[in-house]
C-alpha cells in the first residue's frame, strides 16, 4: 500500500477500552437468512460494511466489500477465489479503478499442520512515525489460545496476535472479529476482507459436502 489511500470514504468505528491496553475494534459479522450478503456492524449495531456475495460471474470477485448499508455504497475491498489452488486475491480499494486498487495474494501455507494457514502481505502505517509505511506479513491460523474455535491472525515476524475471529453458530450470526493492532484504516479493511473470504469459502465447501445449495461454487 502506498502513501495514497485507495479507500474512497472514511468510516468511524468506536474503539474498545481494554483497561490500559492498546484499543481494539470489534466487528460483528452476520449473514442474513435467505440473502446473499454479509453485514458487518459495530457493537452498537451501526452497519459499517456490506459484503456482497457473487456466485455466477467468472471474472467478478466472489466478495465485494462496501463501506455503507448496501451494494450501492463505495467499494473499499474485494476478494476473489483462485480456483484449484486454495489461494485468494485480495483487493484494497475498488477493483474497477485500476489506478488506485491494490491487490495482494493470500496463499495457503504448506506447513504440515492440522489446519490450513493462510498468509498475506500488505503495507501498514506506523502511528508512532508520521508518514512512515512498512511492509509486513500476516498469517491466519486456527488457535485455541484466544478462544475456543477462534481463528487468529499473527504477524510472521513476531508472533504477535493482531486479530481474533470467534465464530458463532446461529441462524444468521457468523461471529465477532476483534482487530487489536492499530495499523490504520486500510489494515482493518483488509483483515475484514480476508476473514470474510476464508469464511465464505469454507461455507461453500461445507454446503457442497452436505449436498446443499445456497452458496454456489467457489473453488
Amino acid at each position: 500500500m502506498t502513501a495514497s489511500n485507495p479507500i474512497p470514504a472514511p468510516y468511524s468505528h468506536p474503539q474498545q477500552d481494554l483497561g490500559g491496553q492498546p484499543p481494539s475494534r470489534l466487528y460483528h459479522i452476520s449473514r442474513p437468512a435467505f440473502h446473499r450478503h454479509y453485514e458487518i456492524k459495530s457493537p452498537d449495531e451501526h452497519l459499517l460494511f456490506y459484503g456482497n456475495i457473487s456466485v455466477f460471474g467468472f471474472k467478478k470477485p466472489e466478495l465485494t466489500l462496501h463501506a455503507g448499508t448496501s451494494d450501492t455504497a463505495p467499494t473499499v475491498a474485494a476478494c476473489k477465489f483462485v480456483k484449484f489452488s486454495g489461494s485468494f486475491k485480495l483487493a484494497l480499494g475498488d477493483p474497477n479503478d485500476v489506478n488506485t486498487v491494490q491487490w495482494e495474494d493470500m496463499t495457503r501455507d504448506s506447513a504440515p499442520v492440522l489446519h490450513s494457514r493462510y498468509r498475506f502481505e500488505m503495507t501498514v502505517s506506523d502511528k508512532t512515525r508520521a508518514g512512515y509505511n512498512e511492509r509486513r506479513a500476516f498469517l491466519w491460523k486456527r488457535t485455541h489460545n484466544e478462544a475456543v474455535g477462534g481463528i487468529c491472525a499473527f504477524e510472521d515476524e513476531s508472533g504477535q496476535v493482531v486479530a481474533v475471529f470467534n465464530s458463532e453458530i446461529s441462524f444468521s450470526k457468523c461471529g465477532v472479529l476483534e482487530v487489536k493492532a492499530d495499523y490504520g484504516e486500510g489494515f482493518d479493511i483488509m483483515v475484514v476482507n480476508s476473514c470474510l473470504g476464508l469464511y465464505e469459502r469454507a461455507r461453500r465447501r461445507n454446503n457442497g459436502a452436505a449436498g446443499g445449495g445456497g452458496g454456489g461454487g467457489g473453488g
